[in-house]
């Protein structure tokens, strides 16, 4: 009973949709900022990586790879922002919004900028789709809340 079956099973499975996963590849990621409406520029970081340079709300933010190897089969992803402030945050507006945010960090790097990162892991598997779509929401948040939390 359980022969003739089998094909339909089968015939089944192969009828159901496959759920795109997202892995550290730059031209996927690309692809998914693309879809977005966002408009991506390839380019590789001082290490020889990949990175992909955008901007969103007339924020421009990078997506550096990491774990790369021979600048390819990265494993994860960071998304990073960098605002040029008149004069570097106090520490205190940095660790209130790093006390409260649940994703994302902020920090002064060593020009005085403000800079707002967040990472994704992306390896072994991936992500599905709906969720790295919903990286980038989470991404456009947290830029949209930081600007509001630096007077931006």
């Amino acid at each position: 009973m359980i022969r003739p079956l089998l094909p339909a099973f089968i015939a089944l499975l192969a009828a159901l949709p496959a759920q795109a996963q997202v892995m550290a590849d730059p031209d996927v990621v690309a692809a998914f900022l693309q879809d977005y409406g966002l408009k991506p520029q390839p380019g590789t970081d001082d290490q020889g990586d990949p990175m992909l340079s955008s901007s969103v709300d007339d924020t421009k933010f990078d997506v550096y790879f990491y774990g790369c190897t021979k600048a390819r089969d990265c494993s994860s992803v960071a998304f990073s922002a960098a605002f040029l402030t008149p004069e570097p945050l106090k520490y205190a507006v940095l660790n209130s919004w790093n006390q409260k945010a649940r994703f994302g960090r902020a920090y002064v790097d060593g020009d005085g900028n403000a800079v707002i990162e967040y990472d994704v892991n992306l390896d072994k598997d991936g992500v599905g789709g709906k969720n790295f779509t919903d990286t980038i929401d989470i991404w456009r948040s947290l830029l949209d809340d930081f600007r509001t939390h630096i007077n931006w």
